[in-house]
């Protein structure tokens, strides 16, 4: 009988890092996969990148609309309030094996605790993975604590988990990130293309990839924040001839006022900003970048496998594991701008990023994740009775 799985998703950035397991699932003759799409997809500031979902031909068996956009802190926990109300009726209809869910969004905490209190199996990607001074963190440990299985994206969080949550170690397995295998499974672009595709000319290679979303513990100084990376990369790229390829933000707090920053420099020449970027596209923007700037998970979990040097501004992502190619930063200009020229010219620092080993797998994410639910009993009292509360 087919193992029936109900993956959540909420965001583009968290559905690319999945998209390879759901492929998997979906073809696997054992598995019956549906997803529930909500929040930033079904918005058409965000690219309503439900079309993305629909086009890559996954069955989905239900859409919420839980984004508040409001740009205030109660958007977040009314979001999850939705997510809780129309998520419980889905798995009473859907009557799923396991609910699989990536991260420390909104989608996250809500997929685990319908799952605990209707009795389904909360399979989570991304658990023991620290990041401080973001309410994401602690929600991300509580995700841990309400799931049943833990994909870890590194033996180091997986150990986090078995020392610091008191998780059992059967719960524990480590199947790197799955976004890994999106860039071993993406067919080349040449540089001429991305240009064309972004119009926007960056075909001699000389570009910065900039993605920076807010801090929630220092929302009120986003547009600041925003303002001075970008006065550091218009500098930057002046003395040097560069150009910045950028995303806008996510949809957490703060947001509108990174809006406001780049506002002021949507129509400058040096730099082009993109709503949403397709994964072939995107994976070839980053796989010819000089660095990648902001303050993206991205440069903690993926680039590493790119070989790429990052700079982060700013507090986000501290207490992540640094692989050796990120240089963090604060909000000055001047530190900004240092940290990108080490970046892209020192070849010294250069030659070791090539070096490095990424501590988040392979690339064969997707087949231990399928591999192990398939192998798990759903109704075994084992995975549902969690005995090591504390």
């Amino acid at each position: 009988m087919k193992k029936k799985v109900l993956a959540v998703t909420g965001i583009r950035s968290e559905y690319d890092i999945i998209y390879p397991v759901l492929k998997k699932m979906q073809n696997d003759p054992e598995i019956d996969l549906k997803v529930v799409v909500s929040s930033a997809h079904l918005s058409d500031w965000h690219g309503f990148t439900l079309k993305k979902i629909e086009e890559d031909g996954f069955e989905i068996a239900d859409k919420i609309d839980s984004l508040f956009m409001t740009n205030r802190t109660v958007q977040r926990p009314k979001g999850i309030g939705m997510l809780v109300y129309a998520l419980s009726q889905t798995v009473e209809r859907e009557k799923p094996d396991f609910l699989f869910v990536v991260g420390d969004r909104e989608e996250s905490i809500a997929t685990a605790i319908v799952g605990n209190y209707m009795n389904v199996l909360v399979a989570h990607l991304g658990g023991g993975d620290p990041v401080f001074g973001n309410a994401d963190d602690p929600i991300r440990m509580a995700v841990s604590k309400l799931s049943h299985i833990h994909f870890v994206t590194s033996k180091q969080y997986g150990n986090n988990l078995k020392e610091h949550l008191m998780e059992d170690d059967f719960r524990v397995v480590f199947s790197g990130n799955p976004a890994l295998a999106n860039i071993l499974n993406t067919p080349s672009k040449s540089l001429q293309e991305i240009s064309e595709f972004l119009n926007f000319d960056i075909s001699n290679g000389k570009y910065i990839v900039l993605i920076k979303h807010p801090l929630s513990s220092e929302e009120k100084d986003a547009c600041e924040q925003m303002k001075t990376a970008l006065e550091a990369l218009e500098f930057f790229s002046k003395k040097y001839d560069y150009k910045v390829v950028a995303s806008y933000p996510n949809t957490d707090p703060g947001s509108y006022d990174i809006l406001r920053a780049i506002e002021e420099f949507e129509s400058k020449d040096f730099i082009k900003f993109n709503s949403t970027i397709p994964r072939d596209y995107f994976i070839n923007l980053i796989r010819n970048t000089k660095v990648l700037a902001g303050n993206s998970s991205m440069g903690i979990l993926e680039a590493p496998f790119y070989k790429l040097p990052v700079v982060n501004i700013g507090n986000r992502q501290q207490g992540r594991m640094n692989a050796g190619n990120v240089e963090f930063t604060s909000h000055n200009k001047d530190e900004i701008v240092r940290a990108l020229e080490k970046a892209c010219f020192d070849e010294e620092y250069i030659e070791k990023i090539k070096n490095i080993v990424s501590p988040y797998g392979n690339g064969d994410a997707p087949e231990i994740i399928v591999n192990t639910l398939r192998s798990i009993e759903p109704n075994d009292e084992k995975w549902l009775v969690k005995r090591n509360l504390c």
